[in-house]
């Protein structure tokens, strides 16, 4: 198997590139205009920005002048398409060679008011839905109706490849994934918090990169999300209104505006959301070998209901110094609560399945954590096209507190209920500080050229103090349990630096990097005396070729390599002891060692012009050394279960990905996404294998008065964990959005999730002490309407008016004025 591999990985290495890149010749003047294509006026401010024809990636941009004139000074000859948008106009793109040696005038680009209706069905301009990079795939937000008045969460789970479990965690092609948002780690710490905090309006788009280059950061297995927010930086005002509620007991509200000025763009929002929703769980275990209680049948059966919430804001604003000098400050605050209620049933069987005992555990918890974060960015452009330097600084703090009770009682059958149940209470504070410093510049090489580079480093401190308080019958008071509690501190230090060269020969181009990390993880336990203190040096290279098609360059081949890591985090490092679930408890691990990942893709695409078709396909092959996942014991004395993360094994994924986007008729589109898997772990005490695949699919209809629909569902298989297997997982969504008022101001949205009920989380276990299937679900079907209204004025001269306004009223009284007092003289 690895030599096929090895040779198809060599014969794809041979067709590939980075960059669409341009044949030779030096830079040109491209100038053009852009006007209303009913009055013939010109249209000032447009944001006219220039593509290259094969990957569309930006060159160059700008906006148009009070003639509605625009230039680009130093355009490489090759095939382009210029893309001009404005509010209140649909969006316009064109094809534009560049030849050598001369001008290239663009010709007069004629705007078309928003709202055209073609055959009875409204049709308006909007972003590609799917859009395939270099080194990413791109999903636009926005037209994931099924998601309207969601968070980030619920956004991801329309993606391909992505999986969100029953918990909210975030996998890629079943690996962790690294959170970033607007190109910058996330600072609300893990995927699941991040997501959380994100109203789903406020997404623009949302970027998928499978294979991150080295100028990422190295770590997560499974890749990068980088999630890209809203925000309008045309001069005028823009405020946005979002109000939404459903059957679960959800409530949710933002606000968001913008304000552009000449130098300063000032942008804010503010959120807030609260849910209560139930769930069930249900676990079956047959004990190989019986425990001393002679019990070989296990069975728990639970309920729960979790209420939380979260609200804040964020606020900033941009300063343009001049046209090559930017700085941006930002502030956020969020705080978040939650409230959860447990209750267990334990049943007990002997061999003949004949109840030995049962008992009954109630668990009650709440938490409360405040979250800040501080941002300062700078960007300076050179007079050179595309050379660059940006500097970035943040700090983020979050403090927390929770506390728990936990109370279990016993019987045995015929008996009253036993004396003196179990009770423990505990009690936990929790804090954590952030830093990010970061700085990366890039500078164009000869014609085709560009060379990268960067440095970053990270600062984290978390301090953790759980305290255990068991009842004592005999004291009649509660004593504090030395082996559940536990008082922690735990510091990662991450530096880093990059460097990336990119070029081309003819249609192949390619760009190979490496980037260095040196990672310290340091942790002590007050409680139990232990440490963790671990360095490690690791290199990360990365290749990627692009080979674009010299007659057709709306085709391209893609092949890339990268190294990845997965250091432990926090949570599995602690030594903790988890027993909210009395025989299933989980338990941390300091002897955790990274796990290293090589991955290598190989990808091909069209794109059909006419049609605005696509379609993509991929092969991926992946091979993760001390692979990190956990593992479940059982104490043959107890009954009790351990879990536990653990440096496992070698994984290896291979696996091919198709997606293609198909649009029917004007008013009718579907989107669909195929992977396949082969999955393999291998240890020298493990070893499971399976085939695995993933169908994601959506449709959409424009229908007449502006009604859209969208119908999503997905499918995924049985996937293999390694003491069994993760159960088949599927659902169906369905959305109805309804715009209203002139400018579609007002959009009204009906969301049903989960129509048939059917999503749940399943797994089996199989080891040769125990057999447990395991089942769990939370109230996923729900109905949700939201309401957004947004309203602003774009305008280059609409404070220059308000004052030339101001100046006129003014004007005339005082020429009022001076003749009373020339009449009183």
């Amino acid at each position: 198997m690895l030599r096929l591999i090895a040779g198809a990985t060599l014969l794809f290495a041979i067709v590939p590139n980075l960059y669409a890149q341009t044949p030779e010749g030096a830079p040109v003047k491209m100038t053009g205009k852009v006007a209303d294509a009913v009055t013939g006026k010109p249209v000032e401010y447009a944001s006219v920005v220039l593509l290259r024809q094969a990957d569309s990636s930006m060159v160059t941009g700008m906006y148009t002048t009070p003639a509605g004139t625009f230039a680009f000074n130093t355009v490489v000859p090759g095939i382009y398409v210029l893309r001009v948008t404005f509010m209140g106009y649909e969006k316009l793109e064109k094809a534009v060679k560049v030849a050598a040696g001369k001008p290239a005038f663009a010709g007069t680009l004629r705007l078309q008011t928003a709202g055209k209706v073609l055959n009875a069905v409204e049709i308006k301009a909007e972003k590609p839905a799917f859009s395939m990079q270099i080194d990413r795939q791109v999903f636009d937000a926005g037209s994931m109706i099924n998601a309207e008045g969601g968070t980030g969460t619920d956004i991801l789970k329309n993606i391909p490849s992505v999986d969100v479990d029953i918990d909210d965690n975030v996998t890629l092609r079943g690996k962790s994934v690294t959170i970033y948002v607007d190109g910058k780690p996330s600072p609300f710490g893990d995927a699941k918090t991040a997501l959380q905090m994100i109203p789903a309006e406020s997404i623009d788009r949302v970027e998928v990169i499978n294979n991150p280059s080295a100028k990422f950061e190295a770590q997560g297995g499974g890749g990068i999300i980088n999630i890209v927010l809203k925000k309008d930086k045309a001069i005028g005002y823009n405020v946005m209104f979002n109000a939404g509620v459903a059957t679960r007991g959800q409530l949710n509200g933002s606000a968001n505006a913008s304000l552009r000025m000449r130098r300063f763009n000032f942008f804010g929002n503010y959120n807030a959301r609260y849910e209560s929703i139930g769930g069930s769980g249900y676990s079956y275990r047959q004990n190989l070998v019986p425990d001393s209680s002679r019990t070989t049948f296990f069975s728990q059966d639970s309920r729960n209901n979790n209420r939380n919430g979260n609200n804040g804001g964020r606020f900033g604003f941009d300063y343009f110094l001049d046209d090559h000098n930017t700085f941006t400050i930002a502030e956020g605050l969020n705080h978040n609560f939650g409230k959860n209620e447990d209750d267990i049933f334990l049943n007990y069987l002997d061999d003949q399945k004949q109840t030995l005992r049962n008992g009954e555990r109630h668990n009650n918890s709440r938490n409360d954590g405040y979250n800040n974060n501080t941002s300062l960015n700078y960007k300076h452009t050179f007079k050179k096209q595309n050379q660059e330097l940006t500097a970035y600084v943040s700090y983020s703090g979050n403090r927390g507190s929770s506390n728990s009770d936990y109370r279990t009682q016993y019987q045995k059958p015929g008996q009253d209920t036993l004396p003196n149940p179990n009770w423990q209470q505990n009690t936990g504070k929790n804090g954590n500080r952030f830093w990010n410093l970061q700085s990366d510049y890039t500078m164009p090489l000869g014609k085709k050229g560009k060379l990268e580079a960067g440095v970053k480093s990270t600062f984290r401190y978390i301090s953790n103090d759980y305290t255990a308080m068991l009842y004592n019958w005999d004291v009649q008071d509660f004593r504090k349990s030395n082996q559940l509690s536990n008082q922690y501190d735990y510091e990662e230090d991450i530096h880093a630096g990059y460097l990336n060269f990119a070029n081309a020969i003819g249609n192949l181009g390619y760009q190979v990097g490496v980037r260095a990390e040196q990672s310290f993880l340091k942790g002590y336990s007050y409680t139990r005396d232990t440490t963790v203190d671990n360095r490690f040096f690791n290199l990360f290279p990365s290749v990627f070729l692009k080979y674009n098609m010299p007659k057709n360059q709306n085709q391209s081949l893609v092949f890339n390599y990268s190294t990845r890591i997965d250091r432990p985090n926090f949570d599995q490092l602690l030594p903790y002891i988890n027993n909210s679930d009395p025989q299933n408890i989980r338990i941390g691990n300091p002897e955790l060692k990274p796990a290293l990942s090589h991955k290598f893709e190989t990808s091909y695409s069209v794109y059909y012009p006419k049609s605005n078709n696509y379609f993509s396909t991929s092969t991926y092959y992946a091979q993760t050394n001390d692979n990190i996942d956990r593992i479940s014991t059982l104490d043959t004395v107890t009954g009790v279960t351990t879990t536990k993360p653990m440096n496992l094994a070698t994984q290896q994924n291979i696996g091919g990905n198709v997606s293609y986007s198909l649009n029917i008729y004007k008013w009718w589109k579907v989107n669909a996404n195929l992977n396949l898997e082969y999955n393999r772990l291998t240890s020298t005490t493990l070893n499971n294998e399976n085939f695995s695949y993933g169908l994601n699919a959506n449709t959409q209809f424009r229908l007449p008065s502006r009604i859209n629909i969208e119908l999503s569902g997905h499918y995924r298989s049985p996937r293999i964990q390694p003491q069994g297997t993760f159960r088949a997982m599927n659902g169906i969504d369905l959305g109805v959005r309804k715009e209203v008022l002139k400018n579609r101001a007002l959009v009204i949205a009906l969301n049903i999730s989960d129509v048939l009920n059917t999503q749940q989380f399943s797994s089996h276990y199989e080891t040769p002490v125990f057999i447990q299937d395991y089942e769990r679900k939370r109230a996923t079907r729900f109905i949700r309407i939201n309401i957004r209204y947004r309203f602003g004025k774009m305008d280059p001269n609409l404070f220059k008016k308000k004052k030339q306004q101001q100046e006129e009223e003014e004007k005339p009284q005082e020429e009022e004025e001076k003749p009373k007092e020339r009449g009183r003289l």
